[in-house]
């Protein structure tokens, strides 16, 4: 009997079984609920709405506002696609070395492993997107900047 206990337990963990309780699903998230932090050298801000915190393992959601002057440092997601949707204001995504300008309107896909970076022009209109990651987990950087809102317990 003790033997088939441990040779069940050395299975589960080997075969992945022994995990963290997941965390309860919240099915709608409101923007004031959510913690917001302040980014970009405080020209910006970071809504963190859906995602592992709030039971989403697949994907994150939230909303980066930037200010004219404010910027997103080149970098890369290993593992992770990062989209956007550009609900208000312009600017100019660097994607792999290459300027491209966005808009209202527009739809960015960045593939996991690409460089990439923002920058709002001075003088442009407040940029406001709608960000997801596919692999969640790039969008806890934000949790470095000073917190706007503290997160809300569900």
């Amino acid at each position: 009997m003790m033997r088939t206990s441990l040779l069940t337990a050395l299975l589960c963990v080997f075969t992945g079984c022994v995990r963290a309780p997941p965390v309860p699903v919240r099915h709608v998230v409101s923007t004031a609920e959510a913690p917001t932090f302040r980014i970009s050298q405080g020209k910006g801000t970071a809504i963190l709405l859906v995602n592992e915190e709030t039971g989403a393992r697949a994907a994150s959601l939230g909303v980066l506002e930037l200010d004219a002057g404010a910027g997103v440092p080149e970098h890369i997601h290993e593992d992770s696609v990062e989209m956007l949707y550009v609900e208000e204001g312009t600017a100019e995504m660097t994607v792999e070395g290459k300027v491209l300008p966005v808009r209202s309107g527009d739809a960015v896909y960045i593939p996991a492993g690409i460089r990439h970076a923002a920058r709002i022009p001075e003088g442009a209109p407040r940029f406001r997107a709608v960000q997801v990651y596919v692999g969640p987990g790039p969008e806890q950087r934000f949790r470095k900047g000073e917190p706007v809102k503290p997160s809300s317990s569900p």
